[in-house]
């Protein structure tokens, strides 16, 4: 269970760093699946050249044009990912901050193998997660598991604290829902933002109404980061929509 002080560190900032929990034995094999998955081009995935990012190939033609960005459907891909959606630390922590008994992992949202791959990452914009999700409302929290370290470096994320409790004029968004870095209003806001750099087998939670952004992967070596959406019974996919195209798993 979390402590009073880390359930009020996350309703604050917004998010919260579990340092250490995957063991390095875990890690081993986790970063070994997630090799073969790459290196054998297992659908589904997504392209850095789909995503338009600042730094992705322009097309899947250019040079790097098939760098995999994202290894999707990691619930359903393989047990080992699967166990680690539903290590106890990460659904009792999200329990605590969300005060629910029943907790749903929702697979059509993140669910994925995160990577930055050495010659062709991208940078990622500031955004919220739930620009484009449709739910009764904004409390769902990601689950993002380092699988090595996670430094400024190799595409490190930033957050801006407490972001998850702000309004957001729709002139300060792009057409993308980007923070727009040159419109006054975010000009103060972007002066908090904070790296959260993670150690290999560390934990991150963080709101997925909260603003984050992250550099590209500038090392010779791979970023792994598996990702998955939790919310509680209280929060519903909208009929209709793609946050309601898969069934929400019970955890």
């Amino acid at each position: 269970m979390l402590s009073k002080a880390q359930i009020q560190q996350f309703k604050i900032d917004g998010y919260l760093r579990l340092p250490q929990v995957i063991s390095s034995q875990r890690l081993e094999r986790l970063r070994a699946k997630t090799t073969e998955h790459l290196n054998n081009r297992i659908a589904p995935f997504e392209l850095e050249a789909r995503v338009n990012y600042p730094g992705a190939p322009k097309s899947e033609q250019a040079e790097g044009g098939d760098t995999i960005r994202r290894l999707l459907g990691a619930y359903q891909r393989d047990k080992i990912y699967q166990e680690h959606a539903l290590t106890k630390t990460v659904t009792q922590g999200i329990k605590d901050i969300l005060k629910c008994q029943t907790l749903y992992l929702n697979p059509s949202h993140h669910n994925c193998i995160m990577t930055k791959q050495p010659e062709f990452s991208s940078k990622t914009l500031w955004h919220r997660d739930t620009r484009y999700w449709h739910f009764s409302n904004k409390y769902l929290i990601n689950s993002w598991i380092a699988l090595g370290a996670e430094k400024v470096e190799n595409g490190a994320m930033s957050i801006l604290p407490g972001s998850h409790r702000w309004d957001v004029e729709d002139d300060a968004l792009d057409e993308n829902q980007f923070l727009k870095t040159d419109h006054p209003y975010n000009q103060q806001r972007l002066n908090t933002a904070r790296l959260v750099e993670l150690d290999a087998g560390d934990i991150l939670l963080f709101s997925a109404h909260c603003f984050h952004a992250a550099g590209n992967n500038q090392t010779s070596n791979s970023k792994f980061s598996l990702v998955f959406t939790y919310h509680a019974d209280t929060t519903q996919a909208l009929e209709d929509t793609r946050s309601a195209f898969q069934t929400p798993i019970e955890v």
